[in-house]
């Protein structure tokens, strides 16, 4: 497992969230003296946070040891932020929802908690768990987290402008993705949107047989060739950035339709419904360069070094994936969940997914260096300037450089 994160920095500016208990009904309440109430930290979709509210309530029914309050943050780069500064106030979360994608540098940091003694002293098994899930929430041998969802990421096409276009068969390959952008390009839209964003730009060398290889295997023509075409449609005029097209992340620009493409996952379903509810798109699997490849997400419930009490905020996390709760979630923020036994009704549940349900298996863990931040830092600086600000330089260079600073 090796994953991302937005740089941790001492924060001026502390985020103080107020509690709020909730219990069966919705009401609030003080908890009584024996009652740990566990603070659960997230982002996301509304329809995401909506979900986790519900399913925080009853808990006291299991565990009655046990509240859950939420502690929303706007955005994943308000909350690491911030974090420092909560950690030092005391308000830090005990549990925090995230994906695998911004999670291993702070396991290796010790920020996040073994959690296998954990669940063995509550008498919680994992047994009914996705394999896959708990291989990418493992380190060593040890578990870090209760996982909640897991799939491939995905290629999200406009198909109201594909079909004006007068365009065929949905695309397999990225030079057929090249084509087709040319064809949706207009004077007021783009053909395709690339986030200049590390998911992005790993979904574009894993599909071109490369792969950053925990920091071994960054520096390989599979990789340039992944990075040539992302280049190569911006240079073509055929490809926008949000920066460019004057939104905050891909997802805004593929709803506001000012792009006809983008590479995504299921997160998309839940932002569209609320954002373009008249928008008719469809999801294919991941466009191939030479592989058939893409990462794979899973989202999980971790514990923070600093939890109150470790034992309460491992049944909390627990209980928020428990089968009802990731039920919840598959329906309303379009997860496929971390739990077989759901995982099956996932593509009836949503059978806008169904094309991408073969390439599963394909899925790949995201492979960055241990110092993920750095990484990520020095690859989207590097491909921003060339790409952004026109600087003279080749993805070899960039690739060169980056594994000289990462082995």
């Amino acid at each position: 497992m090796r994953v991302s994160r937005m740089t941790v920095a001492i924060a001026l500016v502390v985020f103080v969230a107020v509690p709020m208990v909730l219990i069966a009904g919705g009401g609030r309440e003080a908890p009584a003296e024996d009652v740990t109430s566990i603070r659960l930290g997230l982002w996301g979709a509304e329809a995401a946070i909506n979900a986790y509210n519900e399913n925080s309530l009853g808990i006291e029914n299991v565990f009655p040891d046990v509240r859950i309050d939420m502690q929303p943050s706007p955005s994943s780069q308000e909350f690491w932020n911030t974090l420092p500064g909560r950690i030092a106030a005391g308000t830090a979360p005990d549990i925090l929802q995230l994906t695998n994608e911004g999670a291993f540098e702070y396991i290796d940091a010790g920020l996040f908690i073994p959690i296998g003694d954990l669940l063995e002293e509550a008498g919680l098994s994992m047994d009914d768990f996705s394999e896959s899930a708990l291989d990418i929430w493992s380190v060593d041998g040890e578990l870090y987290g209760i996982p909640v969802s897991v799939g491939p990421a995905m290629f999200f096409i406009n198909v109201d402008m594909w079909e004006d276009a007068g365009l065929g068969e949905y695309p397999t390959t990225w030079e057929e993705v090249e084509e087709a952008a040319h064809a949706l390009t207009t004077s007021n839209r783009h053909g395709l949107i690339i986030n200049i964003h590390p998911f992005h730009l790993t979904n574009y060398v894993l599909s071109h047989g490369g792969g950053w290889g925990y920091g071994r295997t960054i520096a390989t023509e599979e990789n340039r060739r992944g990075l040539n075409t992302v280049v190569r449609m911006f240079e073509a005029g055929v490809a926008v950035s949000p920066q460019q097209a004057g939104f905050g992340w891909d997802g805004e620009v593929f709803s506001n339709r000012a792009a006809a493409m983008s590479t995504g996952g299921h997160w998309y379903k839940a932002f569209l419904s609320n954002a373009a509810p008249d928008l008719n798109w469809v999801a294919i699997p991941m466009p191939q360069g030479g592989a058939i490849a893409s990462t794979s997400h899973s989202e999980a419930i971790v514990v923070l070094r600093d939890a109150t009490d470790r034992t309460a905020a491992v049944k909390a996390a627990y209980y928020l994936a428990r089968e009802e709760a990731l039920e919840n979630l598959m329906i309303n923020a379009s997860i496929n969940p971390a739990r077989p036994a759901l995982s099956s009704q996932y593509y009836e549940v949503n059978p806008e997914f169904q094309a991408v349900q073969p390439y599963v298996q394909y899925g790949q863990d995201f492979g960055y260096p241990a110092e993920t931040s750095r990484f990520i830092d020095v690859l989207v600086r590097a491909m921003e300037e060339k790409i952004l600000a026109g600087r003279a330089t080749t993805t070899t260079e960039i690739l060169d450089n980056l594994q000289a600073e990462f082995r």
